[in-house]
């Protein structure tokens, strides 16, 4: 199926925030995208600089893009003055990952992009010339290649991370929508959906999935539920890298109940926040409400006594959709 009118209409909306900036990410073999979780990539080998007990990197959902590039370079998404290097760190970042070796450039309009998994060596050298150089030694132009190593940060070698801030609006954008390049004709895969009674202790679930499959009714209480679902868009036919879904919303009876969003991610103080949840992003993710991993917790909705008609819908970048229906009668 095809919901082409909404991706347009949210494309337009993430064009009028980038103004007169040019960023266009550069065609790569693959990617993995905004919204992912990392320690789900690496149970199934994705991202190899993972290690399985810093658990604190791994149920975190990213700002970045990551791309995999068919050698050790990367060209420079967009013209702008580096302000900030640096090499391997150890240390967790707000991004909750180390980025390895790293430069932010300062764009036009106030935006900020943050290109990670570099050869240290190279970003030093980057910001290390000459005082006859001293003019132009911030500089950097799209198209300039940017050199990757053995590995950095989280990233395997011939891995890069690319981060585009906002900061007029507090935002850290979905680059996957500056990929013009990309083709992707397949719908995103559902894996789970589930509703848990919200102030419970969680007993209360329904897997929508589940019913959906077999054919049966939900009877619940009626009250307010909570929606986790996990979803995934493969955007590269056969790949095993994958990125978060565009957007996922719920009908119930016709009326729009959710309409939660992977365009943009809200920053501040406290830290980033998905999907409308509060911050830290943490708070996005639910463990163990998925039979294979996490889920993310798209939004609540009442629902009232009596029956009811809900439809599920997911949507990826390109416009492909996947949708669920499932009948509830409440009491």
């Amino acid at each position: 199926m095809k919901g082409k009118y909404p991706f347009l209409i949210s494309y337009l909306w993430l064009a009028t925030l980038l103004g007169a900036l040019d960023f266009k990410i550069p065609e790569v073999i693959d990617l993995s995208g905004f919204g992912t979780v990392l320690g789900d990539q690496a149970k199934q080998g994705v991202s190899l600089e993972y290690d399985v007990r810093e658990r604190c990197y791994g149920m975190i959902p990213r700002s970045d893009v990551q791309l995999i590039s068919l050698d050790t370079t990367f060209e420079a998404p967009s013209s702008g003055s580096i302000f900030y290097s640096q090499v391997e760190a150890d240390l967790p970042t707000v991004f909750s990952f180390p980025l390895g070796g790293a430069l932010a450039v300062i764009h036009p309009d106030r935006f900020v992009s943050i290109t990670s998994g570099l050869d240290p060596i190279q970003v030093m050298k980057s910001t290390s010339r000459s005082s006859k150089e001293v003019q132009n030694s911030f500089a950097i132009k799209k198209g300039d290649k940017l050199i990757g190593g053995d590995g950095s940060g989280v990233y395997p070698s011939k891995n890069f991370g690319v981060r585009l801030f906002d900061a007029k609006n507090e935002l850290w954008m979905n680059t996957i929508f500056l990929a013009p390049w990309i083709r992707d004709n397949t719908s995103p895969i559902m894996r789970s959906a589930k509703l848990i009674m919200t102030g419970t202790d969680k007993k209360v679930l329904f897997d929508l999935m589940e019913t959906n499959k077999k054919e049966k009714l939900i009877t619940c209480p009626q009250g307010n539920y909570s929606l986790f679902v996990d979803a995934r868009d493969i955007i590269i036919t056969s790949s095993r890298y994958y990125s978060a879904p565009y957007c996922i919303k719920v009908m119930l009876d016709g009326e729009t109940v959710i309409d939660a969003s992977f365009i943009a991610a809200r920053a501040s103080g406290e830290g980033i926040s998905f999907l409308g949840n509060p911050p830290p992003s943490r708070g996005s993710i639910g463990e163990g409400y998925s039979g294979e991993g996490y889920s993310y917790h798209v939004g609540q909705f009442l629902i009232l006594r009596g029956k009811h008609d809900l439809m599920l819908q997911v949507n990826d970048f390109a416009g492909n959709q996947t949708t669920m229906r499932t009948s509830i009668t409440a009491y």
